[in-house]
């Protein structure tokens, strides 16, 4: 009887991956797209005075982030229209915060992430081998929603059978909850599990310290985990290291 029954991986760095430029592209199109629906529905505001809420928006966030802990889309939508004015959610009826909220979490459709080499002939082999499958992902300021839509059009969102985003589960890695919550919906003991990650203090050291194994995805610019199990230096090289467990 193999020793091994799940397999969770991480996502940003691991699977997918920002394409340069990107990220000032997805922050700008926010930013227009905010002071657009804001101007439609009555309360217009100078674009500098949506960016100006946005960065600080950035900021606060960062604070929670930097705990290892996270909060739903709406609450980002609801800061940074507060310091947008005070009283601006209250004015707002539901649709039209609605908007905005769409606004700021879809944004990121028009600028997608690429999805890296050997990422889906690594899913499907692991799939193909009979292990139970979860991911594990921080989220910025893009929710597991949009992510999930994401993922579906890079025909990757197939493979698993649970996915887990911060934003959804209020804490982030390295805090262990977000990989015990995994384990526990994929039915799967640690020590039957491995996680596969880029990052050497938020994938490969919660998840050993759980009591799973971890590989660790090589790139150019990974920082080496000492402690991890396994290194792959190509993503589809991870079964055969889990095989040999």
């Amino acid at each position: 009887m193999r020793r091994i029954s799940a397999v969770t991986f991480d996502l940003w760095d691991t699977l997918i991956q920002e394409v340069p430029g990107n990220p000032a592209r997805v922050s700008d199109t926010r930013i227009d797209r905010i002071a657009f629906v804001l101007d439609c529905t009555g309360h217009s505001h100078a674009r500098e005075e949506i960016e100006e809420a946005y960065d600080k928006t950035g900021t606060f966030l960062q604070l929670t982030w930097d705990k290892a802990r996270d909060m739903p889309v709406r609450d980002h939508v609801l800061f940074l229209l507060s310091c947008v004015e005070c009283r601006l959610p209250s004015k707002l009826a539901q649709d039209e915060f609605e908007a905005v909220v769409k606004a700021y979490a879809d944004s990121i459709l028009d600028y997608p992430p690429a999805l890296l080499p050997k990422a889906k002939e690594a899913l499907e082999s692991v799939k193909e081998k009979g292990y139970a499958l979860g991911l594990i992902s921080n989220t910025g300021k893009t929710p597991g929603s949009t992510l999930r839509v994401i993922m579906d059009n890079m025909q990757i969102l197939q493979y698993f059978d649970v996915t887990t985003f911060s934003n959804e589960i209020m804490v982030r890695k390295p805090a262990e909850s977000a990989f015990r919550v995994t384990l526990e919906k994929l039915g799967a003991l640690p020590r039957a599990a491995v996680h596969i990650g880029d990052d050497p203090d938020k994938d490969i050291a919660p998840a050993k310290k759980i009591g799973m194994h971890a590989i660790q995805a090589m790139s150019p610019r990974s920082k080496r985990s000492d402690i991890a199990d396994g290194h792959a230096v190509a993503l589809d090289d991870v079964v055969a290291i889990i095989e040999n467990f």
